[in-house]
């Protein structure tokens, strides 16, 4: 979500990377879509290589904001996970979130959604269709040094 009166100016800066990851350039503004589960591992290592460069090329003065639907789990182990995680964390780890926090680890980028304590509803951002269990798929990363800049993180439920 960007404030209105600047979406005009940020629509005519779109930069593409690939069909799965945009730039917004000023703030360096990253939309991600990344590969499924299901993906082939030839898939997902193409992505998150090329996810990995395009990261890598931000210059490293910049505020850096990485808009991400991973369908990843990235569970709740904080401790093998140094800076990554605040304290409120949801489920399990799977493959894909493996991928995800190595690459936060490398990149020394935060989870912002795990740092502010709310309740369970708004914490997930997906119900598995057989089990309903919900899980946290969906991301908002920024630099480590940069979270004292994030004020609130929260999913818009039925988005």
């Amino acid at each position: 979500m960007i404030k209105t009166s600047i979406v005009s100016t940020l629509e005519s800066l779109r930069t593409g990377y690939s069909d799965r990851i945009i730039n917004k350039e000023y703030a360096t503004i990253l939309s991600v879509y990344a590969t499924t589960l299901q993906a082939k591992s030839e898939e997902k290592d193409r992505f998150y290589s090329e996810l990995r460069h395009v990261l890598q090329r931000t210059p490293p003065a910049d505020k850096m904001i990485i808009l991400v639907d991973f369908n990843a789990r990235v569970g709740q182990d904080a401790d093998a996970w140094k800076g990554v995680f605040g304290r409120h964390r949801v489920g399990n780890c799977n493959d894909n979130g493996r991928l995800l926090l190595e690459i936060c680890m490398e990149l020394q980028l935060a989870i912002t959604k795990t740092i502010f304590q709310q309740k369970y509803k708004l914490k997930t951002t997906w119900m598995h269709p057989r089990s309903r269990h919900c899980h946290l798929i969906d991301y908002i990363l920024v630099r480590q040094r940069d979270l004292r800049d994030v004020l609130h993180t929260r999913v818009m439920p039925s988005a």
